[in-house]
């Protein structure tokens, strides 16, 4: 997938709080965010943005977290499983899941400063908290984020892959060629 030839929406999706949005289509980048206590409501948001955003690729957050908190975690598990069945309604659609624990260490680390992402960073202080190139985000956004940060460095260690095997590939075929 070409990302500069697509959009992306990439989701922190909560079933009862606020869920977090974060939009990529080349170099254009916006955010957003919704709060409810419905996961209806947040369905409703986030297929609302799909049909007037139109993206290729739909990342979301996803947990195998079981909690004891009742009914809050069963919100949000019908929340993810009408996330991941969107693409049955949108021909161009493709969802992809970055799971939790991924994001929650890389916050972790962004916030211990362990860890540098470009364009983000952090301001201790009442009323401070997380930037996106100076402009103020939530944590939900910011998580959404970080699910979009996650599959683009995946994508991008692909290409790396790909485009060593190619090269490996290419010079076993000029050995064989001139050197046998």
């Amino acid at each position: 997938m070409n990302k500069i030839d697509n959009r992306i929406l990439a989701v922190d999706p909560s079933g009862t709080g606020t869920t977090g949005i974060y939009y990529q289509n080349g170099k254009l980048a916006k955010f957003s965010q919704y709060t409810n206590k419905d996961w209806k409501e947040h369905f409703e948001f986030i297929l609302s943005i799909v049909k007037g955003y139109e993206p290729n690729l739909l990342l979301f957050e996803n947990s195998n977290y079981v909690s004891l908190r009742g009914k809050d975690m069963t919100y949000l598990w019908k929340l993810l499983g009408a996330i991941e069945i969107l693409p049955t309604g949108f021909t161009d659609l493709q969802t992809m899941a970055i799971p939790v624990d991924q994001v929650k260490r890389l916050r972790s680390k962004l916030l211990k400063g362990e860890k540098i992402v470009e364009g983000i960073s952090y301001e201790k202080g009442r009323g401070k908290g997380w930037h996106y190139h100076g402009k103020k985000i939530s944590t939900h956004e910011l998580d959404a984020y970080l699910v979009y940060w996650l599959w683009n460095e995946k994508e991008q260690n692909n290409k790396l892959i790909d485009k060593s095997i190619g090269e490996i590939k290419n010079k076993q075929e000029l050995k064989q060629k001139y050197y046998e």
